[in-house]
């Protein structure tokens, strides 16, 4: 969600999130209320806290509290499993995520770590940037017991694959393949096995590109269907894995 709006003025509504939900919270509270009646119109050069500068800072404390929070109770856990994929953004840059399994309190709970920025998609490079953010964060590598990805040759590859390249670094390492991929592969499988299933798909798809191909076919469209809660979309042409 984008915290930055087109202005900063309160009372726009165009503002943004951070703004707009402070506007929000002012109205319950007197503290926050006043700070906006004597800062909020100060103009520049006075502090207000009210900026875009300041909740960008205060997203990074949060940001650097939360991490913390996690490599201690990873710390704390000792052994854990590590899962990532990757997936380009909105500017295309290709990012790998980096997940975090392991036992707190008695019960396993997965905790998202961070985003690292991919060069190339070769298993050694991968298995090196995991290693590295690992060292940086002083997590143990060495106590990393599982790692699940999925079925990729780059990831699964027996001699040159991510999980190849981890397990010489750590035998116990052991690593088990995504079986929500692993069931995608086997439904598209059977799928494209079913004349009567591909030629039914085809045509959703044929239907698909034609309305959207016009904004006024898509109008018709969500007219004749929005009261029944249908609507199109496009088959995805990657599988879709949720660790």
């Amino acid at each position: 969600m984008p915290f930055r709006g087109s202005d900063e003025i309160l009372g726009s509504n165009h503002n943004g999130n951070f703004l707009g939900i402070t506007e929000l919270i002012a109205q319950f509270d007197t503290f926050l209320k006043n700070h906006f009646k004597n800062y909020s119109q100060a103009g520049r050069g006075v502090t207000s806290y009210l900026s875009s500068t300041t909740f960008e800072e205060l997203i990074h404390l949060m940001a650097g509290k939360v991490r913390s929070t996690i490599i201690s109770e990873i710390s704390q856990a000792k052994y854990f499993s590590v899962s990532v994929d990757s997936t380009p953004d909105l500017s295309h840059v290709d990012q790998l995520t980096v997940i975090i399994r392991y036992l707190w309190q008695g019960k396993p709970v997965k905790r998202f770590l961070t985003f690292l920025q991919l060069k190339n998609h070769k298993g050694e490079t991968l298995g090196d940037n995991i290693l590295q953010n690992l060292e940086n964060e002083s997590i143990k590598f060495e106590d990393c017991h599982g790692q699940t990805y999925d079925n990729a040759s780059n990831m699964l590859g027996r001699y040159t694959g991510m999980q190849a390249h981890l397990r010489k670094v750590n035998t116990l390492a052991f690593y088990i393949p995504c079986m929500a991929h692993s069931l995608n592969l086997v439904g598209v499988s059977a799928v494209d096995c079913c004349i009567e299933a591909v030629s039914f798909f085809g045509f959703v798809q044929s239907l698909y590109t034609f309305f959207s191909a016009s904004t006024h076919c898509w109008a018709i469209l969500k007219d004749k269907l929005d009261t029944k809660g249908y609507v199109l979309k496009s088959l995805s042409n990657t599988m879709v894995c949720t660790h």
